[in-house]
């Protein structure tokens, strides 16, 4: 079994990516939310952030049957990406988009001004790199800016990666905001 993990904050393309992925690879596409729905792993819903709460053991157990049940590769994109057994990974992509166009994209949503800031928030912090680094190591996480990328570009970008033997690089947005002087136009207090 040879899972690729693609992850990052709401917005930064995960699902357009996996999709172009699955097909050009010719494999299985999981989507993590819609599997927690399918099997009833949603416990509750946080309505002060406008989202479920996942029963993690429910979701565990559901991509470890859908793992089981499947033959060679597969493509699993979503948010909880940390939830699928490291045994199973063998690479992770984390889709990373600038916090100016994050903002923009998330805006285009239906979402309160609370969860864009909220979301953005976390890209500039690195939530899903940092959550990806600590479950599956430095050595299989690559990140990609989608910023200026179209999900066909994203999906040339991993397949490169797949057939590469380069070290992956680090995105920081604290960094460059910080440099450019805009780093608290981002973080909440």
């Amino acid at each position: 079994m040879s899972v690729l993990l693609v992850g990052g904050t709401p917005g930064t393309g995960k699902s357009k990516v996996a999709q172009v992925l699955g097909s050009r690879l010719s494999v299985k596409v999981i989507n993590l939310g819609d599997l927690a729905d399918e099997n009833e792993c949603i416990s509750a819903v946080d309505k002060a952030r406008d989202t479920g709460v996942i029963d993690e053991d429910c979701l565990i157990s559901a991509i470890e049957e859908v793992i089981d049940d499947v033959k060679g590769q597969i493509v699993v994109e979503g948010h909880y990406i940390d939830l699928v057994p490291f045994s199973s990974v063998d690479y992770v992509f984390i889709l990373r988009t600038h916090p100016d166009e994050l903002k923009k994209r998330l805006s285009s949503r239906d979402w309160s001004k609370e969860k864009i800031v909220e979301n953005v928030e976390a890209e500039v912090i690195g939530v899903c790199q940092l959550d990806a680094i600590e479950s599956f190591g430095e050595e299989i996480v690559f990140e990609i800016d989608t910023t200026d990328l179209s999900p066909v570009q994203v999906a040339d970008e991993i397949q490169r990666i797949l057939k590469s033997d380069e070290e992956p690089e680090r995105i920081d947005w604290m960094e460059l905001l910080e440099n450019e002087g805009r780093l608290d136009e981002y973080l909440s207090d």
